[in-house]
């Protein structure tokens, strides 16, 4: 393991599991299952219950490519049992008493050779 695995690999995870709130990660699994007699389509996705920090995004961030309204949800790896944060990936989350969706739209890991955090930007749908 590298030094900053050693050293910073256990801060993020009660640091979130202290200041965060419940969401729920859902990972696109492929292109979902068509039922031919409703048009249905049932996505294939896993569901992950975790806790994550979510904040508000400055849209003078990183040269002004962020909206207003986008999200940084920030998590620690242990929670994600291996997996990585991608594009194709959403979030869930509770805004008063209504749950809303989040795309994935850009992904930040700090990391040593294993990811210590991961800090994200997600766009509300």
């Amino acid at each position: 393991m590298s030094k900053v695995d050693d050293v910073f690999g256990p801060i993020p995870g009660p640091l979130i599991q202290e200041w965060g709130l419940p969401v729920v990660f859902v990972r696109n699994t492929g292109p979902g299952i068509y039922d031919p007699s409703t048009g249905d389509v049932t996505p294939a996705e896993t569901r992950l219950n975790v806790v994550a920090v979510i904040a508000k995004v400055n849209p003078k961030e990183d040269g002004g490519v962020y909206q207003a309204t986008d999200l940084k949800i920030m998590i620690d790896p242990g929670q994600l049992g291996g997996l990585d944060i991608t594009t194709q990936d959403r979030w869930e989350y509770t805004e008063g008493t209504t749950t809303r969706t989040a795309k994935v739209i850009d992904i930040t890991a700090y990391r040593g050779d294993n990811p210590v955090f991961f800090s994200c930007i997600a766009r509300p749908q």
